[in-house]
């Protein structure tokens, strides 16, 4: 997904940072937190999560260091996380416990268990104590508690995202001579046929959301240059809208989606595109609603909603002459 000595978020003026229409209701960057100067350092963002309660949690890294840390993203508050696998990846227990999962499965403040895959996931869910993997093809459902591995499957093309659906199966993107959604039981076999998503065999997988309703929404990049997009809604297995998207380049082109299932919120940006959040109407596909980020380009990753829905948080820098600094702009 996702990048000294302020912990608290600076507010900016409303006035320099919106623009276009109010993105589906996130019109104003409300505050910014200098992520780097959170923990003392340079670093670079690996994932970001929601939490139960209260803001966003993201996971940060020091490489050369070989340190990791947790950062609440509105206040900035550090947690330090040692030995952190470069590709690990960040969940939330239902109790608020965060998780890293890498080569092993950190419990933040608990017990580092080995995971069975060979090295950090591509894809992670969560749901409950089961926590489902995918490496590759390889896919596993683990005890977050104890490491036990329950089950473990095949998948047919290499799986990139996954996520929990309302029924207690999963959705999963393969990467497929193009982008297909797979429907698994909550022990890992095929529930239905793939579908398909995006049918450009250079297109990439970016991200993956299901609604409470087990609407499906995917993000994707549609040609091997990345600096174009599509956002595609599937409903009860059949794609119902798309939506194209220009000035993907600097972007991990991750997604929120509204807790109506309404709209989605993306991140445009490359050197010819300012930084502008961006919100896709679900039903129509139209593209509007751009909030100003940075006076120009930047790079951005992951994006994250709080757990009451009211702000959404992006991670990224913006070009500028004072250097790349990673940031979280809270928008409400």
């Amino acid at each position: 997904m996702s990048r000294t000595a302020a912990t608290a978020a600076t507010v900016l003026l409303a006035a320099a940072c919106t623009g276009g229409d109010n993105a589906g209701g996130f019109g104003t960057v409300l505050s910014t937190l200098d992520v780097d100067a959170a923990v003392g350092t340079d670093v670079v963002v690996l994932d970001v999560a929601p939490r139960p309660a209260g803001p966003p949690v993201a996971l940060v890294a020091a490489p050369r260091a070989g340190q990791g840390w947790l950062v609440d993203l509105r206040s900035g508050a550090p947690t330090a996380v040692p030995g952190v696998d470069p590709g690990s990846e960040l969940v939330v227990a239902d109790d608020g416990t965060p998780l890293v999962v890498g080569t092993a499965l950190t419990r933040v403040g608990g017990a580092v268990l080995p995971l069975p895959l060979g090295g950090p996931p591509d894809a992670v869910a969560l749901d409950g104590d089961t926590l489902h993997l995918a490496r590759g093809t390889h896919l596993a459902a683990v005890d977050a508690g104890i490491g036990a591995v329950r089950a473990a499957a095949t998948a047919p093309a290499p799986v990139t995202h996954l996520a929990r659906t309302p029924d207690g199966g999963l959705a999963a993107l393969a990467d497929s001579d193009g982008v297909v959604l797979l429907r698994l039981t909550a022990d890992l076999h095929p529930a239905g046929d793939p579908v398909e998503l995006v049918p450009e065999p250079e297109s990439t997988p970016t991200a993956l959301q299901v609604t409470a309703d087990g609407t499906v929404v995917a993000a994707a990049y549609v040609n091997e240059a990345q600096d174009a997009g599509r956002v595609v809604r599937v409903v009860d297995g059949e794609v119902s809208t798309v939506a194209d998207l220009e000035g993907t380049d600097d972007t991990a082109l991750d997604l929120a989606v509204d807790p109506a299932g309404r709209v989605a919120y993306l991140v445009l940006s490359a050197s010819y595109h300012p930084a502008e959040l961006t919100a896709v109407d679900l039903v129509t596909g139209e593209v509007s609603g751009a909030v100003g980020l940075c006076g120009g380009a930047g790079a951005f990753g992951a994006l994250a909603l709080d757990a009451d829905g009211e702000t959404l948080t992006a991670i990224g820098s913006c070009t500028d002459a004072d250097g790349p600094q990673t940031t979280a702009f809270a928008l409400g």
